[in-house]
């Protein structure tokens, strides 16, 4: 019997837990072809459903300059709830990382999750921001660690 590995694909990078995380930040797309192109990749837009994912993930993009872009996150919002869209099922966001003043949907317009970079004031860098769907973002994709 073959055996099997018990770490990330080429070009993603282990995260806490059972995680591994790809960062496309360089290619701009909207929300809903983020998503697809990480389905396309066997994972989701990230979802950051842990307080130490969370911590993780602002510290790793932090040390990482070529990282700093806006990209996507898996969170949208759906009859005034923000939700993380899962690979099987959606599941309500219960652990936040907003940036002071977010969400705020500006216009009835912002109903998607972006990471902020690091070209923002401190108090926001790395932090989240609602955003409209339709913009154009770097994104971050998710998918567990195979066995």
């Amino acid at each position: 019997m073959a055996r099997r590995s018990n770490s990330c694909p080429s070009g993603w990078i282990a995260g806490p837990f059972t995680n591994c995380y790809k960062f496309v930040i360089s290619q701009k797309v909207t929300w809903r072809a983020a998503q697809g192109l990480c389905r396309d990749m066997g994972g989701t837009l990230a979802t950051l459903d842990s307080k130490n994912e969370i911590i993780w993930m602002r510290g790793y993009r932090s040390y990482h300059p070529s990282l700093w872009g806006a990209a996507w996150l898996g969170g949208y919002l759906k009859d005034g709830v923000w939700l993380w869209h899962g690979r099987i099922a959606d599941s309500a966001i219960t652990n936040t990382d907003w940036s002071p003043g977010e969400p705020n949907n500006q216009d009835g317009l912002e109903g998607c999750v972006e990471v902020y970079g690091g070209d923002v004031t401190l108090s926001a860098q790395f932090r989240w921001n609602d955003l409209n769907c339709n913009d154009l973002l770097g994104y971050i994709c998710e998918k567990e660690i195979s066995f």
